[in-house]
């Protein structure tokens, strides 16, 4: 009989130690997967802005969203990455021409177009990684990267473009010596993005399929950002974010 006993009350207490356990891991994740993008503290306006261009909802018009880059636009995002990652919303199911272009801002404020790839363009959330065997993009220099979606080719006035600025900078020595320690993305999403480092965090939450949650965060902290401004464009694109984190989720 008291061996019963015994065998019950430690079933109960490994019963107890397990749901512990579980609920201590589950608020573990939730305490990791919380991206939280803080804009560098050098932060700087962009040279240009092209997100304000898009008025209609996609080709068709029709739409809630438009296109519209994933990327800060009342300040320059920034990246450690020679090969950055660029993200972008499609929001029509229908297929159409689209190209990427990337330009280099001169030490006379024009923009020289450095690289013009034509893509196809595809429902949701897009990415494009400049490929390796190009020229790498230089530490210190500002950049513009375009899209520009073909709704008739025939039509070069129907074509909607949207954009970004983005500045390349050398990676803290602190921040390297922790990318180093962890392979985690979650992990990873949360260092880039609390050192200010919109391209390298989302393109690290854009590779994690399992974490969507990751990416939408992030897009939920660019909004709050963008809605502290008060001028018309970036007024105007947060309220294009939140439809697109909402169809997202």
């Amino acid at each position: 009989m008291l061996s019963q006993l015994t065998k019950i009350v430690k079933k109960r207490i490994d019963s107890r130690l397990l749901t512990i356990s579980v609920l201590v891991f589950s608020l573990g994740l939730c305490n990791t997967v919380l991206a939280e993008y803080r804009p560098p503290s050098d932060q700087k306006p962009p040279t240009t802005r092209t997100t304000g261009t898009v008025t209609r909802g996609g080709c068709r018009g029709d739409k809630q969203t438009t296109l519209t880059a994933l990327a800060p636009q009342k300040h320059t995002g920034q990246t450690v990455s020679s090969h950055p990652t660029f993200a972008w919303f499609v929001p029509d199911a229908e297929s159409y021409p689209l190209e990427f272009r990337l330009y280099r801002y001169e030490a006379s404020g024009n923009r020289a177009l450095m690289q013009k790839i034509q893509l196809q363009s595809q429902s949701g959330i897009m990415s494009f990684s400049l490929p390796p065997d190009t020229p790498p993009l230089g530490t210190g220099q500002r950049y513009h990267w375009q899209v520009v979606l073909f709704c008739n080719p025939n039509r070069p006035s129907s074509a909607l473009a949207t954009g970004a600025d983005l500045d390349v900078v050398a990676i803290p020595h602190d921040l390297a010596s922790k990318l180093a320690t962890t392979n985690n993305p979650q992990q990873r999403v949360n260092l880039y993005a609390s050192a200010g480092l919109w391209y390298d965090a989302l393109s690290t939450a854009l590779t994690d399929t399992m974490q969507q949650r990751l990416e939408l965060e992030l897009l939920e902290d660019l909004a709050k950002l963008e809605d502290t401004n008060t001028t018309v464009n970036t007024v105007e694109y947060s309220s294009r974010i939140r439809p697109i984190i909402e169809l997202e989720r």
